[in-house]
């Protein structure tokens, strides 16, 4: 049976449930809406007024999931960089959602080139984003399983 400590110290830098389900809920549903309206506009070639379901939905959650990802910055991420755990899928996933915000400001702001690559850059960023985020809750659970399993072993050992 863990003690207290043990416990305490296999939960740092892991985020709460609802935090969790946030995250989850806004990956999913702003990778679905951007594969919709990719599939409905690029692929299909719907006209835009068919396609305001899509756009709406996808810019909405865009925009929440940044606040849910800014928050996790300022636990999540802090704690475990200092632990030095899956610091190179964080990293990954913060510089291809990096990416993915400087697309979205080249998409609003950019004219001609600049906005027709910007659109390339989004869906390529996008994709990346999505891949490199379940990777890292994959690695992630790898990692506090491990230090959770040497944290356990040092206390047994003392």
């Amino acid at each position: 049976m863990e003690s207290k400590q043990q416990l305490a110290a296999s939960k740092i830098g892991k985020m709460s449930q609802w935090h969790k389900y946030l995250t989850f809920m806004g990956v999913i549903l702003s990778v679905t809406s951007g594969i919709a309206w990719f599939v409905s506009d690029d692929l299909m070639g719907k006209p835009i007024q068919e396609l305001s379901l899509w756009i709406n939905l996808h810019g909405i959650v865009g925009h929440l999931f940044l606040l849910i990802l800014g928050m996790a910055m300022y636990h999540h991420v802090q704690l475990a960089f200092r632990m030095k755990k899956n610091v190179w899928m964080g990293g990954t996933f913060i510089a291809t959602s990096l990416l993915l915000i400087g697309s979205i400001l080249a998409l609003f702001y950019g004219r001609g080139v600049v906005h027709e690559q910007a659109h390339v850059m989004h869906l390529v960023s996008g994709t990346l984003s999505g891949i490199v985020f379940f990777l890292h809750i994959q690695i992630g659970k790898k990692s506090f399983a491990k230090k959770s399993f040497e944290v356990s072993q040092k206390s047994i050992t003392v």
